[in-house]
């Protein structure tokens, strides 16, 4: 009966490779019954099956007389589970490198949740023992029938070389989207493959990262975004500022763009003049386009397209803002602008000069979830969801007039299921769900720090979320909008947070920034200069111990300097998380004598402190032309 299920097994397997991979087939076929031939013979491993307490086939591996598993014994998906909440949002074009095939479930379980057909998967098994165990075991049809491009590198089978694939798919463009994820006890069975493995991975990056141009290897967004929407703050205002003007006992009214939004979007005519209605980027153009005109709108993603808020109307409405929004559209608006505290030292150093705060806001990671938390923040008592779907309502992610006149569908067919407000389950993406999680989180932890704190659901559709109370937007407006209020007449009160003195030590606190970075420009040539300096002494025969301590002072004492004026350091500090990649690429090498831990030292130094040199003097041309020039 074992045998008859193992044939079953493989047969389906090998049918389901061959559909992927055409004619290679008769190949791994050849090499399987070879393989059960030989099984017992000059292997250093023994591969064994176990069931786990779920039901699950899990690997066991015996060598060196110490027995690991792949997968949990008792509960083999649990860990999975973990370990896919722990790696964030999977972006569109991601690709992933996996140390591993001994358990399938880590790579079924990005399958499972991709959206496009855009993840690449390379999959590196160095043991043969255990690809043949999991194609005699476990089955991997799922995985070969996905639409995910999978590519198997398997050592002693496969045609091709692990390092040459590694190669061959990660370049310049790909390189941000390379995940390496390597699977339980693989590091410790194949310690060396698995090493150089990772290793060749990490020095392709390298590679590409070393012919990324400097413009492009510095151009970070946000700080690019930070310093040409900084000279707003001189006449802006904060959103604490709000709790002086905006009642507790009126409605707020998030309006994000779901599917759903298509629905009830006429019945928030009735909520003008009544709430204080919050509206996202995405969500402007429906609404206008319907004659409602929000009391606010946000924004605080630094790509956003300026084209999604083009319109007369909306660029007076007032609007939330961050520091790293996309400038274009910062820029395009005329109205007022509320910011809150992103944690900058640069941008907080223009508050603290004046013995001011700008307050933080519990973002969430998207502009809806920002909404919300200024909604509380500011202390009103009930807030409405509109058009929250957090999921693909009607197999589309967002509703008609946003992105596109009449939004297209999508595939769900491969999506993950959560709990609906109207449906028993409905389909969503892995970043809905992680600001789904936020908002469960989050509302429960409002309403424990004010106990008449009430959330309404009323999107009418989409994914359900906890501790709130559903309605229709209908009975939310009857119920709720009952005060008349001029919310811009409230807004008009309000004075920009800089004013006189202030605004003026603001003032010449931006428009010094480019002298700052000149003068760090400098210091990096000269330590750099340090560097090769130290790679000299440590090349000769024999080490001048003394030229080698005073070069590693010297050093010292130029880049505490720098590090210290850590206003305009930090910038440049976040801007090099490449840089500290590739300076890092082999710091896990243990040096033997001092002589190469000197070299290694100089070599990271000169590097870093090149990239140093030219990201701020990347900042010191971009800073001339934007806080440089504020008035």
């Amino acid at each position: 009966m074992e045998t008859k299920m193992k044939n079953n097994r493989i047969e389906n397997n090998l049918c389901a490779w061959e559909k992927k991979f055409p004619g290679s087939r008769i190949e791994i076929e050849e090499k399987y019954k070879e393989w059960k031939i030989h099984r017992t013979e000059n292997t250093d491993i023994v591969v064994d099956t176990e069931i786990a307490s779920d039901g699950n086939v899990i690997l066991k591996v015996t060598k060196d007389d110490k027995t690991r598993y792949l997968g949990g014994r008792r509960n083999s998906i649990e860990p999975v589970d973990v370990w896919y909440q722990t790696i964030g949002q999977v972006e569109e074009s991601a690709m992933f490198f996996f140390g591993g095939i001994g358990n399938p479930l880590y790579v079924k379980k990005i399958i499972e949740n991709q959206t496009t057909k855009n993840v690449s998967i390379i999959i590196y098994e160095p043991s043969r023992e255990i690809f043949f165990t999991v194609l005699e075991n476990i089955d991997i049809v799922d995985i070969l029938e996905s639409r995910a491009d999978c590519i198997f590198i398997v050592d002693g089978i496969s045609g091709l070389e692990i390092n040459e694939v590694i190669k061959k798919m990660i370049s310049v463009v790909m390189m941000e989207h390379v995940r390496t994820i390597i699977l339980p006890n693989y590091n410790r069975v194949f310690s060396e493959k698995i090493m150089e493995f990772a290793k060749n991975i990490r020095r392709q990056c390298d590679v590409c990262a070393a012919a990324i141009n400097t413009q492009v290897r510095f151009s970070n967004v946000y700080a690019m975004n930070m310093f040409a929407n900084a000279p707003f703050l001189l006449d802006a205002y904060k959103t604490k500022q709000l709790t002086e003007v905006i009642p507790r006992d009126i409605p707020a009214i998030v309006v994000a763009a779901g599917p759903s939004l298509n629905n009830n979007i006429e019945e928030l005519k009735r909520a003008k003049g009544k709430a204080f209605i919050i509206a996202v980027d995405t969500a402007i153009k429906p609404l206008l386009k319907r004659g409602i005109v929000p009391d606010m709108f946000a924004i605080v993603d630094g790509k956003k397209p300026i084209e999604l808020v083009q319109d007369d109307e909306a660029k007076k409405i007032p609007l939330l803002t961050s520091i790293s929004a996309a400038h274009g559209v910062l820029a395009y608006h005329t109205g007022m602008k509320f910011f809150y505290n992103e944690g900058d030292t640069y941008i907080n150093s223009m508050f603290f000069m004046n013995r001011k705060v700008l307050e933080p806001l519990a973002c969430g990671g998207s502009v809806a979830t920002a909404a919300f938390a200024l909604a509380f923040m500011i202390g009103i008592d009930t807030v409405i969801l509109v058009g929250q779907d957090l999921a693909l309502t009607g197999n589309k992610t967002h509703a008609d007039g946003t992105f596109e006149e009449k939004m297209k569908e999508v595939d769900t067919s491969h999506s993950m299921m959560v709990p609906g407000n109207v449906e028993d389950k409905v389909p969503t993406r892995m970043d809905f769900k992680l600001y789904l999680d936020w908002y469960n989180v989050y509302i429960k932890e409002c309403k424990d720090y004010r106990e008449n704190f009430r959330v309404i659901n009323a999107t009418e559709g989409g994914a359900r979320i906890e501790n709130t109370e559903i309605m229709t937007l209908k009975e939310a407006i009857d119920r709720e909008c009952t005060k008349e209020i001029n919310i811009q007449e409230r807004l008009s009160r309000l004075q920009p947070v800089l004013s006189g003195e202030e605004r003026q030590r603001a003032l010449n606190f931006l428009q010094k920034t480019p002298e700052h970075y000149r003068q760090m420009k400098e210091d990096a040539l000269s330590i750099n200069r340090l560097y090769n300096r130290l790679n000299k002494i440590c090349s000769n025969s024999k080490i001048n111990l003394k030229s080698y301590e005073n070069v590693l002072k010297k050093i010292k004492k130029i880049t505490k300097k720098i590090e210290t004026d850590s206003i305009y350091y930090e910038p440049i500090k976040e801007s090099l998380a490449l840089a500290n990649y590739v300076v890092q690429s082999e710091s896990y090498d243990v040096k033997d004598t001092l002589k190469e831990e000197g070299r290694e030292i100089a070599r990271q130094g000169i590097i870093y402190t090149d990239m140093v040199r030219q990201c701020a003097e990347l900042f010191e041309e971009y800073t001339k032309e934007t806080v440089g020039k504020a008035e």
